[in-house]
């Protein structure tokens, strides 16, 4: 860990990568509602899942909290946070992942997240914005959290994506069942019955949520650090000396008691487009509440009957495409393009454009995606077929799919979590979808798509077209109008019908080029 700096000696800029930042930039592309009229808490769900856009919402309950939400859920949206558009969104992702950046700490007086500082009797977690995000969850939630902790067994870094549920003014209930590395810790940690200190920032770049949302063996902090593309500003906890995001919106300190597993939390709306049920998870004791001088509060559209408009599938379905890309890579393969759904929670349907090379390569790759735990349907297409489009995958599913020949499923995989199928009979069976072109079909007219005409302009090399025609070559009618600088054809029609009935002109099969008929 680099030794800990003031800013004015660091250079960084402290509000380049806050949220409030990044949603001012939204606004500049046109991506966000904003709402200047006081909104009810309990009316905020329903607003943000109203429209599929991003939200600034000015004043928010009684507190009149500035909170935004949904900043990540389109495409565009997810690229804008790294700075291109949504073409250059994975090979950026993919170029950042070989640079690596430093950590800097720097003070306490220096980070703008700790301008306030809320410790003992003062702290009050009513006063932050919990609200109830769907009609059956338990009770209100703030599920923008990422956690941030320290494994003793290695001394590395975790970071993760957490909600956390309100339970009083100095506790909250988090979700610790799914098998990440903070419940294989805090386990540990309560067989040594000792607490586990854990800080949440609430209001963090799309950047860092892409890092909480993916599992590596490394520091997760320099991570964040190399995917932002520069040093990350980190400052200590004021009660458990926890590293967190010195340009945050507001961080809540603590610890998970020694207790273990012992309250309800839930039901949740989860990211598969159902409910999480209700499950016994520990209790979090807040420590201190740290925030801006200014805080934009965040909260995330993470379930729903629009998945594709959901932070978590579109920030899952890049990252699962960077997984599906490394492995595709080790394998050796010829890739185009690879796609997520964010409507699948962003990696259940994995589509791939197979650029063509020999016969059985669409099956490997089939194979390839089944080895990656969160690919459950698997669609390979060839390199002509926009990934990003669905009308265009509809087409290739009804013109190049026989599914007694190409389709491939296998079972005995161990089931997804929150998948509710695979939870029910103990394992999952995936599908995979070869859309391409069968080897065994010749390239004729039959095969070819249908494309708009583009001419080149240049200037005609053919005074009319009976001189285009004897040149002796089968010509299509497009290249008549190209051959005599023809604006419209109209004229080429009046053309080829008089010397037809002159009998001067044939046609070929099957594509109907035009031609000199044969003397007899």
């Amino acid at each position: 860990m680099a030794a800990r700096q003031s800013a004015a000696m660091t250079g960084l800029d402290l509000e380049k990568f806050r949220v409030r930042t990044f949603v001012e930039r939204l606004v500049e592309l046109g991506e966000v509602d904003i709402y200047d009229a006081p909104v009810p808490m309990r009316d905020l769900s329903a607003l943000i899942e109203s429209t599929p856009r991003a939200k600034l919402f000015r004043s928010v309950g009684p507190e009149r909290f500035e909170m935004v939400s949904n900043i990540i859920g389109n495409r565009r949206r997810l690229a804008a946070a790294f700075g291109v558009d949504e073409k250059g969104l994975q090979g950026e992702y993919m170029s950042r992942l070989g640079k690596a950046q430093p950590i800097v700490e720097i003070p306490s007086t220096d980070a703008p997240v700790h301008h306030t500082i809320v410790t003992g009797d003062d702290i009050d977690l009513s006063k932050l914005p919990f609200h109830l995000q769907h009609e059956l969850d338990g009770g209100p939630y703030i599920f923008s959290a990422l956690d941030y902790s320290i494994d003793p067994a290695t001394g590395r870094t975790n970071v993760g994506c957490r909600r956390l549920m309100l339970r009083s003014r100095t506790t909250m209930r988090s979700n610790l069942t799914a098998p990440f590395d903070l419940k294989r810790m805090y386990a540990e940690a309560v067989a040594r019955k000792q607490r586990f200190p854990v800080s949440f920032t609430i209001g963090s770049h799309p950047i860092d949520f892409c890092v909480a949302g993916v599992r590596v063996p490394m520091d997760e902090n320099s991570l964040i650090a190399t995917m932002r593309g520069e040093a990350l500003p980190m400052v200590r906890g004021v009660t458990n000396g926890i590293l967190a995001p010195a340009d945050a919106e507001c961080i809540i300190e603590g610890y998970f008691d020694e207790l273990g597993y012992r309250e309800f939390d839930g039901p949740y709306g989860e990211f598969m487009g159902y409910y999480g049920p209700v499950h016994i998870d520990p209790v979090f004791h807040v420590t201190a509440i740290t925030r801006r001088r200014d805080p934009v509060y965040q909260t995330i559209l993470h379930s729903g009957r629009s998945l594709a408009n959901t932070d978590h599938g579109n920030m899952a379905a890049l990252t699962g495409e960077v997984r599906v890309i490394q492995v595709l890579k080790a394998g050796g393969f010829d890739v185009a393009a690879v796609r997520g759904v964010p409507s699948t929670n962003g990696r259940q349907h994995m589509r791939v454009a197979l650029k063509r090379s020999t016969f059985g390569q669409a099956r490997l790759v089939i194979a390839a995606l089944f080895s990656i735990p969160f690919v459950k349907h698997a669609y390979v297409v060839d390199e002509e077929i926009d990934v990003d489009d669905d009308a265009q995958m509809e087409w290739a599913m009804s013109s190049r799919f026989r599914a007694d020949r190409d389709l491939v499923v296998e079972a005995g995989f161990p089931p997804m979590y929150m998948d509710i199928l695979g939870q029910r009979d103990g394992d999952m069976a995936k599908a995979g979808f070869d859309l391409t072109l069968p080897f065994d079909v010749p390239a004729t007219l039959e095969t070819k798509v249908p494309r708009p005409p583009v001419f080149t302009g240049k200037p005609p090399r053919f005074q009319s077209v009976a001189q285009a025609l004897e040149q002796g070559v089968p010509i299509s009618f497009m290249q008549l109008m190209e051959a005599v600088g023809s604006e419209d054809g109209r004229e080429i029609s009046m053309e080829l019908d008089r010397l037809s009935r002159e009998g001067r002109l044939t046609r070929s099969e099957p594509a109907g080029e035009w031609q000199w008929r044969a003397n007899d």
